[in-house]
């Protein structure tokens, strides 16, 4: 058997299909640049984003607890506050001086003995 050459038809039809087919490829791969374009810039901008995020709450983070431990330190100062107006008002008393003076000085009122016990 013979193989037929077939001729193709040279219309104006089937140039101008010809021409619509590529003018329709070329806008898909524009569109395709476009979009992955569109992509890169998103994604710089969403990991942008994010890392600011990130470092946001790792500093919110560390406040936190920094301000736990100056709020346990805050306390803290307030109890030694309390006990050292305590301790002046006590001062102000001479028994309580009298009896720092005999614990602490071995300093007796007269007319007493002081002994020492071990302990």
């Amino acid at each position: 058997m013979r193989q037929k050459k077939i001729t193709e038809i040279h219309s104006q039809y089937i140039q101008n299909k010809e021409r619509h087919e590529k003018v329709i490829a070329k806008r898909k791969r524009g569109l395709y640049r476009r979009l992955t374009g569109a992509f890169i810039v998103f994604s710089f901008f969403a990991f942008l984003i994010i890392t600011g995020i990130a470092e946001q709450l790792s500093l919110l983070n560390e406040k936190q607890t920094e301000q736990k431990e100056l709020t346990e330190e805050y306390k803290a100062l307030l109890e030694e506050k309390a006990q050292l107006k305590d301790e002046v008002n006590k001062l102000k008393d001479e028994e309580y001086i009298g009896e720092i003076a005999r614990r602490d000085f071995f300093m007796s009122k007269p007319g007493e003995t002081i002994f020492k016990l071990p302990e």
